[in-house]
């Protein structure tokens, strides 16, 4: 065989790596985010990204697409091509809440996307101002149940049908307590109302509670996580205060559009799960978020149960799609 033929089978024998290398699609992909820069999910996507590039060759491209609730960004992933070059980090309100509470909603949180694994999730404390006279949920119900009706208990959410609002009910309609829901526009804006004894109680994300927790403005009465809390060991999971009722953890996930190749949802849960179980990735996390360890599998149930049960809740309370 002549040097000129041993330079080219050389070479087409080096083109399927170099194919696969250019070729891969998770080498440029674009991750949608549909919320805006500095939210939870947010912050998530971004620690996440940086355990990529050494998994998938290249650094991905985070678009932050808020409105909506995450419908602007999520109809877009909906919309991508199915080849792994565009996924999403979406949460569970997009998947499980907003389909209820929106119209016309313009995807199937069902049937559009190809879960490929879960992210991250946060639990969080139900909290009360200092002042009032409670320390378990029993005690709460009581002091609710005795205050006359024209001066309720008042919790605060940071808006209608959001998670610590459909958790704040799912509780007080367990319990079988009056207390008067007030809805913010933001976190920050309830919170500051709640330091001021204006409201009393809330389920916000831990990392708006912690710190007043700490100081003693605030007193937690149970965690809505697996486990007691280590900065609270005295303070019951809802699992021990309130056994069998059932309350949502906010969570994150990884998506591609519909029809996402096998190949591709296998490998990326794959690495998704690895990356999970780096310190480095757990110590970046914001505060009071751990890993949300699902497969595509136990993802996609995780949801269908959430939006079954979430979906009855919204029809139960009356908020009726915007």
């Amino acid at each position: 065989m002549q040097r000129r033929d041993l330079l080219l089978l050389s070479a087409a024998s080096a083109l399927p790596g170099v194919a696969r290398a250019q070729g891969d699609p998770l080498r440029q992909v674009k991750l949608i985010v549909p919320y805006g820069a500095g939210n939870i999910t947010d912050q998530v996507a971004r620690v996440f990204a940086e355990e990529l590039p050494r998994r998938w060759g290249g650094r991905p491209v985070i678009d932050n697409q808020p409105g909506a609730g995450g419908v602007v960004g999520v109809v877009n992933l909906v919309r991508a091509p199915a080849d792994g070059t565009t996924l999403g980090i979406v949460s569970v309100a997009a998947m499980a809440i907003v389909p209820h509470t929106t119209r016309p909603l313009r995807y199937d949180p069902l049937t559009d996307l190809t879960p490929i694994a879960g992210i991250s999730v946060s639990s969080a404390f139900l909290a009360v101002h200092s002042s009032l006279p409670v320390h378990t949920l029993a005690e709460l119900a009581a002091y609710c149940r005795a205050r006359p009706a024209d001066s309720p208990v008042f919790y605060y959410s940071p808006g209608n049908a959001t998670v610590p609002h459909l958790n704040l009910e799912t509780i007080r309609r367990a319990l079988d307590f009056p207390m008067q829901h007030v809805p913010y526009r933001t976190s920050a804006a309830g919170n500051t109302d709640l330091l001021a004894n204006r409201v009393q109680v809330t389920m916000d994300s831990f990392s708006i509670t912690l710190p007043h927790m700490q100081s003693g403005v605030l007193r937690p009465i149970a965690f809505n996580g697996t486990a007691r809390h280590p900065e609270f060991p005295e303070i019951p999971t809802f699992a021990e205060a309130m056994p069998g009722v059932r309350l949502l953890n906010a969570w994150s996930g990884l998506f591609g559009p519909r029809g996402l190749p096998a190949p591709i949802v296998e490998r990326a849960s794959r690495d998704v799960l690895e990356i999970q179980a780096t310190p480095a990735f757990v110590e970046k996390l914001p505060i009071g978020v751990q890993p949300f360890v699902f497969g595509p599998a136990e993802f996609a149930a995780q949801i269908r149960a959430d939006n079954e049960r979430l979906g009855r809740l919204v029809a139960e309370i009356g908020l009726t799609p915007d």
